[in-house]
């Protein structure tokens, strides 16, 4: 048995909550609002994990220190925010524990991967990533899911595997921290297009010319920050995107389907759908390294520079012909 802490106590950490009490383990699940924090332990259920009943022995808590008093510490807030709550972390206690970094963006404020400011922010931890496709409702009602563990580490991915794994929850060895994440942040970006493209009703095929062109263009970034190809191919690259791609329960299909309908991005403060920052981090990274991503550049036109749909479509499938190359 292992004590297990979470930070998030939106549906994903949760859901990974859920998985780890099924193992055995103890639960304490972080939330930043003490009121919120009581109200789950009242009530436990959230709308998100519809009809889902939270496990009376998954403990809910708003102290910081409590929850970074354990085995293993699984992060699942939102990704913009990781930065500040490392660094809150650190002023705390000095972790020398792995944490799995279960959020799937990249930092707007650093343009960097999160596993490179958990490195910068808590020097002695442990980091690893959790990602692919899997859907928080889904790992809270014990259906069949397979997904990513990352770390540099084979002995620390044998040894935080065993504690995760069950027989519906299985996870998949690998040493590329890069791409893994490249993957799980990308995919949210195409995703937005793909639900542009259904509420345009622009058909099914379109849907799959996007899913193809998009793993082009997150084969391409990744490459670029020395990511390894064949992770693509996996379930944090090809299976990450399909899953999202194609399905409205991600809020990132969600909002590009409601763009497609409307014809226009209409921005909402406090928005929590990762892709939109993913896609501000990628822009201005793909710019400073001279990439081509026309997909991710149609997507940010519509999102930061007020582009319509129907103009952002033209300019795609305008564009010059050339020779299709992976």
């Amino acid at each position: 048995m292992s004590n297990i802490g979470i930070i998030g106590a939106g549906a994903w950490g949760i859901a990974l909550g859920i998985n780890a009490h099924r193992n055995g383990h103890n639960v304490n699940i972080w939330h930043y609002d003490s009121k919120k924090a009581n109200l789950l332990i009242e009530k436990r259920q959230i709308p998100a994990l519809d009809r889902v009943n939270i496990p009376k022995k998954i403990n809910f808590i708003s102290q910081l220190h409590e929850a970074i008093n354990c085995d293993i510490l699984i992060y699942a807030a939102p990704t913009q925010v990781f930065d500040q709550i490392t660094k809150e972390i650190y002023k705390i206690k000095d972790l020398k524990i792995p944490i799995i970094i279960a959020s799937k963006g990249i930092d707007t404020n650093n343009n960097l991967l999160l596993d490179q400011i958990c490195k910068i922010n808590l020097p002695n931890s442990q980091p690893l990533i959790l990602s692919g496709p899997g859907f928080a409702i889904d790992i809270a009602n014990g259906l069949p899911t397979a997904l990513t563990l990352a770390s540099e580490s084979n002995h620390l991915l044998e040894q935080v595997g065993k504690i995760i794994a069950n027989n519906n929850f299985r996870p998949y060895y690998n040493n590329d921290l890069i791409g893994v994440q490249v993957g799980g942040a990308l995919k949210n970006i195409i995703a937005l297009a793909t639900g542009v493209a259904m509420g345009k009703k622009l058909g099914d095929g379109a849907i799959a010319s996007l899913i193809s062109r998009g793993i082009n263009e997150i084969i391409i970034f990744g490459l670029a920050l020395g990511a390894n190809k064949d992770t693509f191919l996996g379930l944090s690259g090809l299976g990450d995107l399909v899953l999202t791609c194609t399905n409205m329960k991600s809020r990132n299909t969600q909002l590009g389907y409601q763009i497609g309908l409307s014809g226009e991005y209409k921005d909402e403060t406090q928005n929590l759908t990762e892709g939109i920052y993913t896609t501000q981090a990628v822009y201005n990274m793909s710019k400073e390294m001279n990439l081509s991503l026309p997909i991710i550049e149609a997507i940010y036109n519509i999102l930061y520079n007020g582009h319509s749909v129907d103009d952002v479509i033209d300019l795609l499938i305008n564009r010059p012909l050339k020779k299709e190359n992976f």
